[in-house]
């Protein structure tokens, strides 16, 4: 699978940068969720999520009862689409079943309500974002606002699941420079991928780890500046953390489901022609996206690690 690298511009930009997947070359890059090599790694750290407190990862508010059953439907046909040697799904006229041949794993529910037979999982949407490797969001609109309705978040990069459900998009993005641009017509943006997605975007950033769980608050027993990471120096391994985005519109409840997938590439492996585009698109941010990124005041560190050698 190709490595996806967003900084190649040379230039760092909060712009939407909406793609329509149908458009995409590759065929992995058609695909909504990504299953690859790593997925037992990226199941255990949903897991660990579970044990430590699902609640923590997994929030809902004021979600829509037909959205989220459309949502669900759309995510079991997906599953079935893209990997139908990995998923089997079944329903008679009370039960559905869907069984992961990966990990023999086998969810039951009501067809009718949605409601899961015999399962510790919180919800059927708790039970279907626990197959993939993405994390899952949902957004809900009306004529009058939007709000994030739904959020799975396992893999969080340095924000919370609690801190931005309920809340609209200008109100979610507060916190990052640089979209002043975007925050004005907003809503017809969303509005836009509610119609005419889906629609792929890329984000990232650098890290001194490749731990896939980022959230704020780090679980019981861990030191928290360890837990946060970003600490660059002389002795740092540095590694590009890319968000792979995906955004599926569903017209009839004026809804999108989002996705993110995380992926890690070790800045030693990149070769000189991404190392000089990666140190350009540094150098192209605010002070303020430095700061929010983490890197507010190590680019010297930064450049000697690129360019060490």
């Amino acid at each position: 699978m190709k490595k996806y690298l967003p900084f190649l511009t040379g230039h760092y930009s909060t712009a939407p940068g909406l793609l329509p997947i149908h458009r995409q070359e590759h065929a992995a890059d058609q695909l909504i969720f990504q299953i690859d090599q790593q997925y037992s790694a990226y199941r255990a750290n949903k897991l660990c999520c579970r044990e430590e407190n699902i609640h923590k990862y997994y929030i809902e508010r004021d979600c829509r009862l037909e959205t989220m059953r459309a949502v669900n439907e759309y995510l079991v046909y997906q599953l079935q689409y893209e990997y139908p040697l990995l998923f089997d799904f079944t329903t008679g006229r009370n039960d559905s079943l869907l069984t992961n041949l990966n990990t023999g794993e086998i969810i039951r529910w009501r067809t009718a309500t949605m409601e899961l037979e015999g399962s510790a999982y919180v919800s059927l949407f708790d039970a279907l974002c626990s197959q993939v490797q993405e994390d899952l969001a949902i957004c809900q609109l009306t004529e009058a606002r939007d709000w994030l309705a739904a959020i799975h978040l396992c893999a969080p990069n340095h924000w919370s699941a609690a801190d931005k459900i309920g809340k609209p998009f200008d109100a979610v993005h507060a916190p990052v420079p640089g979209m002043e641009k975007t925050m004005p017509s907003y809503f017809k943006m969303l509005q836009s991928i509610v119609d005419k997605g889906p629609f792929t975007r890329f984000a990232w950033g650098i890290g001194t780890d490749y731990r896939l769980n980022h959230h704020p608050e780090p679980p019981p027993g861990w030191d928290p500046k360890s837990w946060h990471g970003r600490k660059i120096n002389r002795k740092s391994e540095l590694f590009i953390r890319t968000e792979r985005q995906n955004l599926v519109g569903f017209p009839a409840q004026q809804a999108f489901l989002f996705t993110i997938r995380t992926y890690f590439y070790p800045v030693r492996d990149l070769d000189p022609a991404e190392k000089t585009a990666l140190w350009s698109a540094v150098r192209s941010m605010s002070h303020e996206a430095l700061a929010y990124k983490g890197l507010e005041g190590v680019t010297a560190w930064l450049a000697e690690k690129l360019f060490e050698e």
